[in-house]
């Protein structure tokens, strides 16, 4: 038995996950794409280094050794930013500190000579502490702690150990993509290489979709477009929950003539939203780290939840699809010119066959060495 929770927000998720790795005694993982040496990333490297349990590992990709505050730190605009290159220094020097408190620090996929590998990330948002977990969109940055987002906890000995083993094998550079099926609730990994196929449960739920589609979504893009295009072209509903101030405003503004031209209903968050979730016909929530774009499908590790519960699903609904609607925006707030529309989606295209590039590169983790 898994007992689900949904935590809004990351200072609320952050409060209970402090809880649980300060009384954890077993074993400590934590895992981000971004985790950098800020207000928000320092506490969670001091609750590592102070915890009394027995393993202690934290697994963090490369992609933060080169984007700080989400910007590119090698850019020359960067390199002359004392504030930036501060920070980067202060990240360079938290992961050194978690490690010598006794964690095992490691980066995952570097991103290879002249970054032929920067699309390979691993996407992963995980906390294991005993038998707890949590995943969902949050990193463990200044700048993601301030977009809306939320993490699922849960707890239970099955889904702990799952999670932890999917850890463990990152962690030794050898990540494998899987799914288990714990009654109301189902866990899919996505290794990086083979996420097409695991994706098909997901499209095959929308294929079904019959009552309604609600997707939320900072960066959806095809196949999963296409998909909804199918089920708004047969008369299911579908909804776009997406955000105006979008810190890729080049992927809004293609996303938004993608549903334009398909019929979706869509509504902009005014601040940026980091949600990534889609509640299919009220009766399948599908949550994690997947972004429901081309580079989850192309390249990158991920980790999801479909959750069938019928009180988690009218929690979410509650908490996070109805306050959503009700500051939203519609899509005319935000026109789309037809040129800016037709760059957006050329320059997605170049990024597509980048990523495919980027599919077989090796999944490996590296001890950190300062």
């Amino acid at each position: 038995m898994t007992d689900l929770e949904l935590l809004v927000g990351a200072d609320a998720f952050w409060r209970r996950a402090r809880q649980d790795i300060g009384l954890a005694r077993r074993r400590v993982y934590v895992q981000a794409m971004t985790f950098e040496g800020d207000a928000a990333g320092r506490p969670v490297a001091s609750a590592v280094g102070a915890s009394a349990a027995a393993d202690r590992r934290v697994l963090i990709d490369s992609y933060s050794r080169h984007v700080i505050n989400d910007r590119f730190v090698h850019a020359p605009a960067s390199l002359l930013d004392p504030e930036l290159r501060a920070e980067a220094r202060s990240t360079r020097a938290m992961y050194g500190e978690m490690a010598a408190a006794g964690a095992g620090v490691r980066l995952t996929n570097p991103v290879g000579m002249f970054f032929s590998r920067f699309a390979a990330r691993n996407h992963k948002k995980l906390i294991v502490a005993d038998d707890v977990a949590y995943l969902g969109g949050v990193n463990f940055s200044d700048h993601n702690f301030a977009w809306h987002d939320f993490m699922i906890r849960l707890e239970g000995a099955e889904a702990a150990r799952l999670l932890a083993e999917d850890f463990e094998a990152t962690f030794a550079g050898a990540p494998r993509a899987w799914r288990a099926d714990l009654g109301d609730l189902e866990l899919v990994s996505l290794d990086g290489r083979g996420n097409a196929r695991g994706f098909g449960p997901i499209l095959d739920l929308i294929d079904a979709a019959r009552g309604g589609i609600t997707v939320l979504s900072p960066y959806l893009t095809f196949p999963f477009t296409d998909a909804l295009a199918r089920a708004a072209g047969r008369g299911t509903p579908v909804r776009l929950i997406t955000p105006l101030a979008n810190n890729k405003p080049m992927v809004r503004d293609a996303l938004l003539a993608t549903a334009e031209r398909a019929g979706f209903e869509v509504r902009l968050t005014p601040g940026m939203s980091h949600l990534k979730a889609m509640l299919i016909d009220d009766k399948h929530l599908i949550v994690g780290s997947s972004n429901f774009d081309f580079v989850s499908v192309a390249a990158q590790e991920e980790l999801m939840a479909v959750i069938t519960t019928p009180g988690l699903i009218e929690d979410f609904r509650r908490r996070i699809v109805g306050p959503a609607l009700e500051g939203a925006l519609p899509a005319g707030a935000h026109r789309v010119l037809p040129l800016a529309g037709w760059a957006s989606s050329l320059a997605l295209e170049v990024a597509v066959k980048v990523a495919r590039g980027a599919r077989l590169a090796p999944r490996t983790a590296i001890d950190w060495r300062g």
